[in-house]
Protein backbone atom coordinates (compact mmCIF):
# COMPACT_ATOMS: atom_id res chain seq x y z
CA UNK A 1 0.00 0.00 0.00
CA UNK A 2 1.55 3.62 -0.60
CA UNK A 3 0.26 6.95 -0.43
CA UNK A 4 0.67 9.28 -3.13
CA UNK A 5 1.28 12.83 -1.87
CA UNK A 6 0.85 15.90 -4.15
CA UNK A 7 1.76 18.76 -1.80
CA UNK A 8 4.80 21.01 -2.35
CA UNK A 9 5.34 21.09 1.64
CA UNK A 10 7.92 18.88 4.20
CA UNK A 11 5.51 16.54 5.33
CA UNK A 12 6.42 15.87 9.35
CA UNK A 13 3.85 13.72 11.15
CA UNK A 14 2.15 10.46 10.80
CA UNK A 15 -0.14 10.05 13.41
CA UNK A 16 -2.24 6.32 14.03
CA UNK A 17 -4.72 6.25 16.43
CA UNK A 18 -4.54 3.98 18.88
CA UNK A 19 -0.58 4.19 19.93
CA UNK A 20 0.19 3.35 23.20
CA UNK A 21 0.74 5.90 25.71
CA UNK A 22 4.20 6.05 27.39
CA UNK A 23 6.02 7.58 29.38
CA UNK A 24 9.98 9.24 28.94
CA UNK A 25 11.60 6.19 30.85
CA UNK A 26 9.79 3.57 28.72
CA UNK A 27 12.13 2.55 26.23
CA UNK A 28 14.57 -0.24 25.26
CA UNK A 29 17.76 0.02 26.02
CA UNK A 30 20.49 0.39 23.34
CA UNK A 31 22.96 -1.88 22.07
CA UNK A 32 25.63 -1.18 24.31
CA UNK A 33 29.11 0.78 22.71
CA UNK A 34 31.69 2.25 23.08
CA UNK A 35 31.02 5.98 22.17
CA UNK A 36 31.14 7.05 18.55
CA UNK A 37 30.28 10.72 16.51
CA UNK A 38 26.82 10.44 16.99
CA UNK A 39 24.68 10.70 20.55
CA UNK A 40 22.60 7.62 20.49
CA UNK A 41 19.48 6.97 22.17
CA UNK A 42 16.40 4.83 21.12
CA UNK A 43 14.45 5.24 18.38
CA UNK A 44 11.52 5.89 20.37
CA UNK A 45 12.60 9.00 21.56
CA UNK A 46 14.17 12.17 19.75
CA UNK A 47 16.01 15.30 20.57
CA UNK A 48 16.25 18.80 19.57
CA UNK A 49 19.10 21.17 20.25
CA UNK A 50 18.82 24.17 21.76
CA UNK A 51 21.75 25.50 21.38
CA UNK A 52 25.85 24.78 20.61
CA UNK A 53 28.62 26.61 22.35
CA UNK A 54 29.65 30.05 20.30
CA UNK A 55 25.80 30.61 19.25
CA UNK A 56 24.77 34.30 19.68
CA UNK A 57 22.45 35.18 22.46
CA UNK A 58 19.78 37.72 21.76
CA UNK A 59 20.90 39.93 24.40
CA UNK A 60 24.56 40.40 23.30
CA UNK A 61 27.68 37.85 23.42
CA UNK A 62 27.98 34.39 22.51
CA UNK A 63 26.75 30.71 24.41
CA UNK A 64 29.52 29.85 26.84
CA UNK A 65 31.72 27.13 26.81
CA UNK A 66 31.61 23.79 28.55
CA UNK A 67 27.87 23.55 29.17
CA UNK A 68 26.74 21.87 32.03
CA UNK A 69 23.48 21.71 34.72
CA UNK A 70 20.29 22.37 32.73
CA UNK A 71 17.82 23.73 35.05
CA UNK A 72 14.40 24.16 33.70
CA UNK A 73 12.10 27.03 36.12
CA UNK A 74 8.58 26.46 35.23
CA UNK A 75 6.57 29.63 34.70
CA UNK A 76 3.10 29.56 36.83
CA UNK A 77 4.09 25.60 37.28
CA UNK A 78 3.86 25.30 33.37
CA UNK A 79 5.76 22.70 31.59
CA UNK A 80 5.94 24.05 28.52
CA UNK A 81 6.98 28.00 29.29
CA UNK A 82 9.21 28.78 31.47
CA UNK A 83 13.48 29.61 32.02
CA UNK A 84 16.38 27.20 31.09
CA UNK A 85 19.89 28.23 32.73
CA UNK A 86 22.43 26.58 31.57
CA UNK A 87 25.70 26.64 33.60
CA UNK A 88 28.91 26.92 32.36
CA UNK A 89 32.12 24.76 33.79
CA UNK A 90 34.95 26.97 32.07
CA UNK A 91 36.41 29.76 34.12
CA UNK A 92 36.30 33.41 32.46
CA UNK A 93 40.30 33.57 33.80
CA UNK A 94 41.38 30.71 30.99
CA UNK A 95 38.69 29.97 28.86
CA UNK A 96 36.06 32.84 28.60
CA UNK A 97 33.29 30.63 30.65
CA UNK A 98 32.00 30.46 34.40
CA UNK A 99 28.53 31.66 34.82
CA UNK A 100 25.06 31.05 33.76
CA UNK A 101 23.12 31.64 30.55
CA UNK A 102 19.20 32.29 30.85
CA UNK A 103 17.22 31.61 28.35
CA UNK A 104 13.33 32.22 28.12
CA UNK A 105 11.73 29.25 26.33
CA UNK A 106 8.51 27.70 24.97
CA UNK A 107 7.17 24.66 23.22
CA UNK A 108 5.12 25.81 19.77
CA UNK A 109 1.90 23.81 20.47
CA UNK A 110 1.56 24.06 16.21
CA UNK A 111 5.13 22.28 15.89
CA UNK A 112 6.11 20.50 19.02
CA UNK A 113 9.38 22.10 18.95
CA UNK A 114 10.84 24.14 21.61
CA UNK A 115 11.98 27.97 21.03
CA UNK A 116 13.89 30.82 22.71
CA UNK A 117 12.77 34.13 22.91
CA UNK A 118 15.19 35.36 24.94
CA UNK A 119 18.90 34.74 26.32
CA UNK A 120 21.85 36.11 28.11
CA UNK A 121 24.93 35.77 30.11
CA UNK A 122 23.63 36.76 33.60
CA UNK A 123 26.07 39.25 35.43
CA UNK A 124 27.94 37.72 38.19
CA UNK A 125 29.79 41.13 39.40
CA UNK A 126 27.00 41.83 42.16
CA UNK A 127 29.07 38.90 44.39
CA UNK A 128 32.61 38.88 42.79
CA UNK A 129 32.37 37.27 39.80
CA UNK A 130 32.07 32.94 39.64
CA UNK A 131 33.88 29.94 37.80
CA UNK A 132 33.46 26.15 37.21
CA UNK A 133 29.58 26.11 37.02
CA UNK A 134 28.79 23.03 37.57
CA UNK A 135 25.86 21.27 38.59
CA UNK A 136 23.02 22.53 40.99
CA UNK A 137 19.09 22.12 41.42
CA UNK A 138 16.16 23.80 41.00
CA UNK A 139 14.33 25.33 44.48
CA UNK A 140 10.44 24.59 45.40
CA UNK A 141 10.42 28.41 44.88
CA UNK A 142 11.73 28.72 41.44
CA UNK A 143 15.08 29.71 42.31
CA UNK A 144 18.42 27.82 40.52
CA UNK A 145 21.09 26.83 42.64
CA UNK A 146 24.39 27.20 40.95
CA UNK A 147 27.61 25.20 42.44
CA UNK A 148 30.87 26.14 42.07
CA UNK A 149 33.02 23.25 41.29
CA UNK A 150 36.47 24.62 42.34
CA UNK A 151 38.07 26.45 45.48
CA UNK A 152 40.06 29.72 44.68
CA UNK A 153 41.76 31.52 47.58
CA UNK A 154 40.80 35.12 48.86
CA UNK A 155 42.77 36.54 46.21
CA UNK A 156 40.86 38.58 43.31
CA UNK A 157 38.06 39.84 45.73
CA UNK A 158 39.91 40.20 49.16
CA UNK A 159 37.12 40.80 51.14
CA UNK A 160 37.25 38.02 53.57
CA UNK A 161 36.11 35.15 52.15
CA UNK A 162 37.16 32.65 49.11
CA UNK A 163 36.31 33.43 45.83
CA UNK A 164 35.09 30.59 44.45
CA UNK A 165 33.86 27.27 46.17
CA UNK A 166 30.22 28.37 46.91
CA UNK A 167 26.81 27.90 46.31
CA UNK A 168 24.45 30.69 44.51
CA UNK A 169 21.49 31.25 44.40
CA UNK A 170 20.06 32.26 41.03
CA UNK A 171 16.29 34.03 40.56
CA UNK A 172 15.29 33.75 36.77
CA UNK A 173 12.35 36.56 37.34
CA UNK A 174 14.53 39.20 38.83
CA UNK A 175 18.67 38.23 37.86
CA UNK A 176 19.20 38.81 41.67
CA UNK A 177 22.41 36.50 42.75
CA UNK A 178 23.39 35.88 46.08
CA UNK A 179 26.38 33.63 47.43
CA UNK A 180 25.63 30.99 50.33
CA UNK A 181 28.68 31.39 52.75
CA UNK A 182 26.79 29.37 55.23
CA UNK A 183 26.55 26.42 53.40
CA UNK A 184 30.30 25.78 53.32
CA UNK A 185 33.34 26.36 50.77
CA UNK A 186 34.03 23.30 48.73
CA UNK A 187 34.72 21.62 45.46
CA UNK A 188 30.72 21.99 44.78
CA UNK A 189 28.94 19.77 42.46
CA UNK A 190 25.24 19.76 43.51
CA UNK A 191 22.69 19.78 46.24
CA UNK A 192 19.19 18.67 46.87
CA UNK A 193 16.66 20.16 49.45
CA UNK A 194 14.19 18.53 51.41
CA UNK A 195 10.35 19.32 50.75
CA UNK A 196 10.80 21.16 54.33
CA UNK A 197 12.81 23.74 52.25
CA UNK A 198 14.99 24.34 54.63
CA UNK A 199 17.36 20.94 54.82
CA UNK A 200 20.09 20.36 52.08
CA UNK A 201 22.02 17.93 51.19
CA UNK A 202 25.44 17.97 49.66
CA UNK A 203 28.92 16.74 48.67
CA UNK A 204 32.54 17.63 47.90
CA UNK A 205 33.98 17.02 44.94
CA UNK A 206 37.06 16.18 45.42
CA UNK A 207 39.40 13.48 46.95
CA UNK A 208 39.13 13.57 50.22
CA UNK A 209 35.64 14.63 49.75
CA UNK A 210 32.73 14.61 52.07
CA UNK A 211 28.57 14.10 52.40
CA UNK A 212 27.11 17.41 54.12
CA UNK A 213 23.82 18.18 55.53
CA UNK A 214 22.71 22.15 55.93
CA UNK A 215 19.60 22.94 57.85
CA UNK A 216 18.68 26.84 57.54
CA UNK A 217 16.95 28.81 60.51
CA UNK A 218 14.54 29.74 57.58
CA UNK A 219 12.54 28.26 54.99
CA UNK A 220 13.95 29.58 51.99
CA UNK A 221 16.27 31.55 53.07
CA UNK A 222 20.36 29.46 52.57
CA UNK A 223 22.31 32.35 54.22
CA UNK A 224 21.91 31.36 57.54
CA UNK A 225 21.96 27.59 59.35
CA UNK A 226 23.83 25.06 60.59
CA UNK A 227 26.33 22.95 58.72
CA UNK A 228 27.07 19.10 59.31
CA UNK A 229 29.53 16.39 57.74
CA UNK A 230 28.74 12.81 57.86
CA UNK A 231 30.89 10.45 59.82
CA UNK A 232 30.02 6.54 59.52
CA UNK A 233 29.84 3.32 58.17
CA UNK A 234 29.44 3.44 53.93
CA UNK A 235 27.46 0.46 54.69
CA UNK A 236 25.68 0.64 57.64
CA UNK A 237 24.60 3.56 60.32
CA UNK A 238 26.71 6.82 60.95
CA UNK A 239 25.33 10.54 62.58
CA UNK A 240 26.50 14.25 61.77
CA UNK A 241 28.47 16.11 63.03
CA UNK A 242 28.17 19.88 63.74
CA UNK A 243 31.35 21.96 62.12
CA UNK A 244 31.61 25.67 62.61
CA UNK A 245 30.86 28.52 60.44
CA UNK A 246 29.78 31.11 61.81
CA UNK A 247 32.53 33.34 60.42
CA UNK A 248 34.53 33.96 57.23
CA UNK A 249 37.55 32.24 58.43
CA UNK A 250 35.06 28.78 59.47
CA UNK A 251 33.04 29.02 56.14
CA UNK A 252 36.39 29.36 54.18
CA UNK A 253 37.59 26.24 56.27
CA UNK A 254 34.85 23.76 55.07
CA UNK A 255 37.03 20.51 54.22
CA UNK A 256 39.80 21.60 57.07
CA UNK A 257 37.05 20.75 59.53
CA UNK A 258 35.62 17.78 58.37
CA UNK A 259 39.29 16.25 57.82
CA UNK A 260 39.98 17.10 61.80
CA UNK A 261 36.70 15.97 63.03
CA UNK A 262 38.24 12.22 61.21
CA UNK A 263 34.85 12.54 59.09
CA UNK A 264 34.10 9.91 56.26
CA UNK A 265 36.15 10.50 53.05
CA UNK A 266 34.30 9.71 49.81
CA UNK A 267 35.97 10.07 46.50
CA UNK A 268 34.62 12.63 44.84
CA UNK A 269 30.95 13.13 45.56
CA UNK A 270 29.00 14.30 42.24
CA UNK A 271 25.50 14.52 42.74
CA UNK A 272 22.75 14.20 45.48
CA UNK A 273 19.32 13.64 44.89
CA UNK A 274 15.59 13.05 47.33
CA UNK A 275 14.08 10.36 46.10
CA UNK A 276 10.29 9.62 45.64
CA UNK A 277 10.93 7.47 48.49
CA UNK A 278 11.85 10.15 51.06
CA UNK A 279 15.98 8.37 50.76
CA UNK A 280 18.87 10.46 49.70
CA UNK A 281 20.92 8.96 47.06
CA UNK A 282 24.39 10.45 45.81
CA UNK A 283 26.75 9.27 43.46
CA UNK A 284 30.60 8.87 43.79
CA UNK A 285 32.49 9.25 40.72
CA UNK A 286 35.72 6.98 41.61
CA UNK A 287 33.89 4.52 44.19
CA UNK A 288 31.75 3.42 41.05
CA UNK A 289 28.34 3.44 42.83
CA UNK A 290 25.76 5.10 43.99
CA UNK A 291 24.61 5.25 47.76
CA UNK A 292 21.43 5.95 49.02
CA UNK A 293 20.67 6.75 52.83
CA UNK A 294 17.74 7.65 55.82
CA UNK A 295 17.84 10.19 57.68
CA UNK A 296 16.21 10.12 61.20
CA UNK A 297 15.55 13.69 61.76
CA UNK A 298 16.09 15.55 58.96
CA UNK A 299 16.09 19.11 61.12
CA UNK A 300 18.25 17.51 63.42
CA UNK A 301 16.80 19.01 66.12
CA UNK A 302 18.51 15.90 68.10
CA UNK A 303 21.05 13.68 67.01
CA UNK A 304 19.82 11.97 64.07
CA UNK A 305 20.77 8.09 62.52
CA UNK A 306 22.01 7.72 59.16
CA UNK A 307 21.79 4.30 57.59
CA UNK A 308 23.90 4.02 54.55
CA UNK A 309 23.87 1.32 51.78
CA UNK A 310 24.97 0.67 47.73
CA UNK A 311 22.23 1.19 45.70
CA UNK A 312 23.86 0.69 42.41
CA UNK A 313 27.29 -0.10 40.80
CA UNK A 314 30.22 -1.89 41.73
CA UNK A 315 28.70 -4.82 39.50
CA UNK A 316 27.96 -5.87 35.73
CA UNK A 317 24.00 -5.43 34.92
CA UNK A 318 22.62 -7.45 31.88
CA UNK A 319 21.37 -4.86 29.15
CA UNK A 320 18.28 -6.47 27.03
CA UNK A 321 18.52 -4.22 23.78
CA UNK A 322 15.27 -6.08 22.65
CA UNK A 323 17.27 -9.45 20.96
CA UNK A 324 20.33 -9.78 22.87
CA UNK A 325 21.65 -9.38 26.09
CA UNK A 326 25.01 -7.88 26.67
CA UNK A 327 26.54 -8.18 30.18
CA UNK A 328 27.54 -4.65 30.89
CA UNK A 329 30.24 -3.34 34.07
CA UNK A 330 29.10 0.03 35.88
CA UNK A 331 32.32 1.54 36.16
CA UNK A 332 33.40 4.42 37.37
CA UNK A 333 32.38 8.13 36.90
CA UNK A 334 28.45 8.70 38.12
CA UNK A 335 27.55 11.47 37.70
CA UNK A 336 24.40 13.77 37.32
CA UNK A 337 21.32 12.07 39.30
CA UNK A 338 17.20 12.49 38.53
CA UNK A 339 14.31 10.89 39.14
CA UNK A 340 11.50 10.79 36.81
CA UNK A 341 7.99 10.46 37.22
CA UNK A 342 7.83 6.83 37.60
CA UNK A 343 10.68 6.72 40.54
CA UNK A 344 13.37 6.02 37.79
CA UNK A 345 16.42 7.37 38.79
CA UNK A 346 18.82 8.43 35.29
CA UNK A 347 22.16 8.35 36.02
CA UNK A 348 25.02 10.30 33.77
CA UNK A 349 27.97 8.71 33.28
CA UNK A 350 31.64 10.60 33.29
CA UNK A 351 34.15 8.09 32.01
CA UNK A 352 34.03 4.97 30.55
CA UNK A 353 31.03 4.28 27.76
CA UNK A 354 29.67 7.96 29.26
CA UNK A 355 26.21 6.02 29.35
CA UNK A 356 22.90 7.58 30.05
CA UNK A 357 21.76 5.06 32.97
CA UNK A 358 18.32 4.26 33.88
CA UNK A 359 17.85 2.46 37.30
CA UNK A 360 13.87 1.26 37.16
CA UNK A 361 11.86 2.10 40.41
CA UNK A 362 12.03 -1.64 41.84
CA UNK A 363 15.67 -2.24 41.31
CA UNK A 364 17.96 -3.87 44.26
CA UNK A 365 21.61 -5.09 44.04
CA UNK A 366 20.41 -8.50 44.70
CA UNK A 367 17.36 -8.15 41.79
CA UNK A 368 18.65 -5.50 38.88
CA UNK A 369 16.72 -3.28 36.65
CA UNK A 370 18.98 -1.38 35.10
CA UNK A 371 18.87 -0.18 31.42
CA UNK A 372 21.04 2.13 28.87
CA UNK A 373 18.95 5.14 27.51
CA UNK A 374 21.75 6.41 25.42
CA UNK A 375 25.67 7.10 24.67
CA UNK A 376 27.23 10.79 24.51
CA UNK A 377 28.91 11.56 21.49
CA UNK A 378 32.80 10.75 21.51
CA UNK A 379 35.10 13.31 23.95
CA UNK A 380 31.99 14.58 25.23
CA UNK A 381 30.27 13.43 28.42
CA UNK A 382 26.17 13.99 28.91
CA UNK A 383 25.92 16.48 31.82
CA UNK A 384 23.27 18.75 34.08
CA UNK A 385 19.58 16.79 33.73
CA UNK A 386 15.94 18.53 34.92
CA UNK A 387 12.51 17.52 33.77
CA UNK A 388 9.32 19.67 33.11
CA UNK A 389 7.04 19.32 35.91
CA UNK A 390 5.20 16.95 34.10
CA UNK A 391 8.48 15.13 33.48
CA UNK A 392 7.65 14.94 29.37
CA UNK A 393 11.02 17.02 28.53
CA UNK A 394 14.14 16.00 29.84
CA UNK A 395 17.04 19.04 29.27
CA UNK A 396 20.50 18.41 29.27
CA UNK A 397 24.16 19.24 27.79
CA UNK A 398 26.71 17.51 25.94
CA UNK A 399 29.97 18.85 26.87
CA UNK A 400 33.40 18.82 25.45
CA UNK A 401 32.90 16.78 22.80
CA UNK A 402 35.47 15.79 20.29
CA UNK A 403 36.02 18.94 17.79
CA UNK A 404 36.28 17.15 15.27
CA UNK A 405 33.34 15.03 15.59
CA UNK A 406 31.00 15.09 12.34
CA UNK A 407 27.93 13.56 13.34
CA UNK A 408 25.59 15.25 10.71
CA UNK A 409 22.35 13.90 12.96
CA UNK A 410 19.31 15.24 12.63
CA UNK A 411 17.13 16.57 15.84
CA UNK A 412 13.53 17.06 15.76
CA UNK A 413 13.30 20.26 13.58
CA UNK A 414 15.92 18.74 11.08
CA UNK A 415 18.40 21.05 12.20
CA UNK A 416 22.09 19.28 11.29
CA UNK A 417 24.05 18.69 14.42
CA UNK A 418 27.42 18.25 14.35
CA UNK A 419 27.97 17.06 18.44
CA UNK A 420 31.92 18.96 17.56
CA UNK A 421 30.23 21.66 20.16
CA UNK A 422 28.95 21.72 23.26
CA UNK A 423 25.78 21.32 22.72
CA UNK A 424 22.61 21.91 25.24
CA UNK A 425 19.52 20.06 23.95
CA UNK A 426 16.05 18.21 24.55
CA UNK A 427 14.88 14.68 24.38
CA UNK A 428 11.68 13.60 24.81
CA UNK A 429 9.28 10.79 23.18
CA UNK A 430 8.89 11.30 19.59
CA UNK A 431 5.48 11.91 19.97
CA UNK A 432 5.65 14.80 22.22
CA UNK A 433 8.95 16.38 20.59
CA UNK A 434 7.92 17.88 17.25
CA UNK A 435 6.00 15.73 15.03
CA UNK A 436 9.32 15.15 11.92
CA UNK A 437 10.44 12.15 11.58
CA UNK A 438 13.68 12.53 10.10
CA UNK A 439 14.90 8.55 9.93
CA UNK A 440 12.78 5.39 8.85
CA UNK A 441 10.89 4.65 12.35
CA UNK A 442 8.95 2.03 13.64
CA UNK A 443 6.50 3.37 15.95
CA UNK A 444 5.28 0.44 17.91
CA UNK A 445 3.37 -1.82 15.58
CA UNK A 446 3.30 0.76 12.91
CA UNK A 447 5.59 1.39 10.48
CA UNK A 448 6.39 4.70 6.99
CA UNK A 449 8.47 5.05 4.91
CA UNK A 450 10.22 7.86 3.91
CA UNK A 451 9.75 10.59 5.90
CA UNK A 452 9.76 13.40 5.50
CA UNK A 453 9.43 13.64 1.76
CA UNK A 454 9.19 17.06 -0.24
CA UNK A 455 7.02 17.88 -3.18
CA UNK A 456 5.96 14.91 -4.82
CA UNK A 457 6.67 11.38 -2.91
CA UNK A 458 5.33 7.88 -1.51
CA UNK A 459 4.75 6.80 1.63
CA UNK A 460 4.12 3.37 2.65
CA UNK A 461 2.63 2.75 5.85
CA UNK A 462 1.86 -0.72 7.48
CA UNK A 463 0.65 -1.69 10.81
CA UNK A 464 -2.39 -3.32 12.70
CA UNK A 465 -5.43 -1.95 13.82
CA UNK A 466 -5.25 1.50 12.07
CA UNK A 467 -7.96 4.05 13.25
CA UNK A 468 -6.74 6.99 11.69
CA UNK A 469 -3.63 8.60 10.01
CA UNK A 470 -3.23 12.21 9.84
CA UNK A 471 -0.25 14.43 7.84
CA UNK A 472 0.90 18.07 8.87
CA UNK A 473 3.08 20.48 6.90
CA UNK A 474 5.64 21.71 8.72
CA UNK A 475 4.30 24.75 9.68
CA UNK A 476 1.30 22.95 11.31
CA UNK A 477 -1.26 22.83 8.33
CA UNK A 478 -3.64 19.56 8.51
CA UNK A 479 -2.89 18.12 5.16
CA UNK A 480 -4.74 14.61 5.59
CA UNK A 481 -7.17 13.41 8.10
CA UNK A 482 -8.49 9.92 7.10
CA UNK A 483 -10.63 7.29 9.22
CA UNK A 484 -10.36 3.38 8.77
CA UNK A 485 -11.52 0.40 10.36
CA UNK A 486 -8.82 -1.60 12.17
CA UNK A 487 -7.18 -2.13 8.98
CA UNK A 488 -4.01 -3.35 8.10
CA UNK A 489 -3.52 -2.09 4.89
CA UNK A 490 -5.22 1.22 3.73
CA UNK A 491 -4.84 3.27 0.10
CA UNK A 492 -6.64 6.56 0.89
Amino acid sequence: MEIKLHFKALIFLLAIDGLTAQNIGDFTSITPTAQTAQFVIPSSHAFQKIIEVGDALTEGGTFKVKPDFTAYVPIANSSTNGYLGINSEGSALTDGGGGVTLFEINLSPITKLWETTKSENLDFSSVGGTAANCSGTVTSWNTIISCEEVVVGDIFVPDGYNDAGWNLEVNPFTKAITKHYAMGNMAHENVTIHTNKRTVYQGADSNPGYLYKFVAVNEEILSVGNLYVYSGSKNGTGSWILLNNGTPAEQNSTLAQSNAVGATVFNGIEDVEIGPDGMVYFAVKNEGQVYRFSDSDVLEASTSTVTMETFVGMASYDINNGTTITSVPWGNGNDNLAFDADGNLWVLQDGGNNYIWVVKNGHTQASPKVEIFGTAPIGSEPTGITFTPDYKYLFMSIMHPDSGNAANQLDAAGNTVSFSKGTSLVVALTENLSTLSVKNKVLNEFSMYPNPVESVGNITIKGALINNIKLYSILGMKLLDKNYNDLNEIEP
